[in-house]
């Protein structure tokens, strides 16, 4: 029998889908935390995390682009430095789609709690979004064209929704704060390095695009177009948006509204009810749309690493019907259900920059090595800012761009290590217990005797 291999049905709006749902949907989670500890500088510490997301987007590009595969970060990283990087890559990326699938599944039951608040309650709200973890994961196994088909439509709509609301906002309720923002006072250095890792939440969903190239049509030209128009989209959201709701209703407003502060900005303009309304059903739509996407990203991780022999090959079976790997979605989603039934909203968002940045600092190393050492493979797109240097008598193009994403989310990464009590514990405790699989597994499979090829 030969090897099983997922099925190239998706196209560019589907792609951009996956990418902004999760990238997109950040806005609508992180708002509230941010202005919790930027304070009136909530949309600067957006901006600052935008730069890292920037760089990192365009290497993604280039890397998808010239090795269309499931596995992104992890395949890069293998090719690149070999496979201890690699399934260090991938096992970190494995933390934050968990962590995705299932934080996004809170935010989605807090903007649904707008519309009915008694699943705002302690008691609701966790169940509730493990609830709808497990209707995702149903879909999921259906397939990826089911699963991608929802997740434009949900995209669709909070965009059109997004722009009315920010149209109306910007003409009847911004007044301008700039004056009030006083970096070291208000906020504080640390406060606002510690807003600026939280804002870099809203960005951590890139990954995802690079996941599903091996189920892309014309990867090679999709993929770089997906990513670089999610850039340009999600940016332009979020420092405007987050803009809007400090000029309007104050980041002390935002910061007592954690779960849904979208809606919370649209009862501050005309027709703020029903705008509010407006604003909680495409918040709960496209944050739904991200908890798809931590699904999908996920099950696509632990298909690639099984079928690389970093995880058992077991968890790479496809489902007989639907062609799609149903055990790996199974067995990682239970973790999800369960971190989204604790219902901490707080430790969710910790957790989930730890292992990207990680992850992501490798991609863009991944960029420089391979232009080495790979540097006749068909690239489609390039990362910019390429100069020239020799490099053992060759002439090597080293892109800045990459250079720059390294340097960028390593800064952020620590500052995420230093300021994030919980994140840094349960980061480093995924990191270890990833690395003593990693050990037992491949001395296990190196004790198994080679089966003899069939005639």
């Amino acid at each position: 029998m030969g090897e099983q291999r997922l099925r190239r049905r998706i196209g560019l709006l589907e792609a951009f889908s996956f990418g902004y749902a999760d990238v997109g949907a950040g806005i609508y989670m992180t708002l509230g935390l941010v202005a919790a500890y930027a304070g009136p500088a909530t949309p600067l510490a957006f901006a600052v995390a935008s730069v890292s997301y920037l760089f990192t987007a365009l290497s993604y590009a280039e890397l998808s682009a010239a090795y269309p595969e499931a596995g992104g970060g992890m395949v890069f990283a293998d090719r690149a430095f070999g496979r201890l990087a690699a399934f260090i890559a991938g096992w970190s990326l494995l933390l934050d789609y968990v962590v995705t699938g299932s934080i996004f599944a809170l935010s989605t039951t807090g903007y649904l709690g707008h519309l009915f608040p008694l699943l705002k309650r302690d008691e609701f709200f966790g169940p509730v979004a493990a609830l709808l973890v497990f209707f995702l994961v149903v879909l999921n196994i259906l397939g990826i064209r089911e699963s991608a088909a929802f997740s434009s439509a949900l995209v669709l709509l909070d965009i059109a929704g997004l722009s009315v609301i920010m149209g109306i906002g910007y003409l009847t309720s911004f007044k301008p704060f700039f004056d009030k923002v006083n970096l070291g006072v208000n906020p504080d250095w640390q406060s606002f390095m510690y807003g600026s890792t939280l804002a870099m939440a809203s960005y951590l969903g890139i990954e995802v695009i690079s996941q599903t190239a091996e189920e892309t049509r014309r990867a090679g030209a999709t993929i770089p177009r997906a990513v670089k128009l999610v850039s340009v989209v999600v940016i332009f959201f979020a420092l405007l948006f987050s803009t809007l709701a400090v000029g309007t209703v104050g980041w002390e407003v935002l910061a007592a509204s954690q779960k849904d502060p979208a809606a919370v900005v649209a009862e501050h303009l005309p027709y703020g009810s029903v705008l509010a309304l407006w604003v909680s059903v495409i918040g709960m739509t496209v944050c739904y749309a991200a908890t798809n996407t931590g699904i999908v990203g996920v099950s696509r991780m632990v298909y690639a690493m099984g079928r690389e022999g970093m995880l058992p090959r077991w968890l790479t079976e496809l489902h007989g019907r639907f062609k799609t790997p149903y055990r790996a979605i199974v067995v990682f989603a239970v973790i999800q259900l369960l971190l989204a039934y604790v219902g901490h909203l707080g430790l969710a968002a910790d957790l989930y920059n730890f292992g990207a940045l990680l992850s992501y600092m490798v991609v863009n190393l991944s960029v420089l090595a391979l232009r080495v050492k790979d540097p006749h493979r068909y690239r489609p797109y390039k990362v910019p800012g390429n100069v020239p240097l020799r490099v053992g008598g060759r002439k090597v193009y080293v892109p800045l761009g990459a250079v720059l994403g390294f340097l960028t989310n390593l800064a952020m990464w620590l500052m995420v290590v230093s300021t994030h009590k919980e994140g840094r514990l349960v980061g480093f405790a995924w990191l270890l217990a990833g690395l003593l699989v990693y050990a037992v597994y491949s001395r296990r499979r190196r004790a198994e005797p080679l089966t003899p090829s069939s005639p």
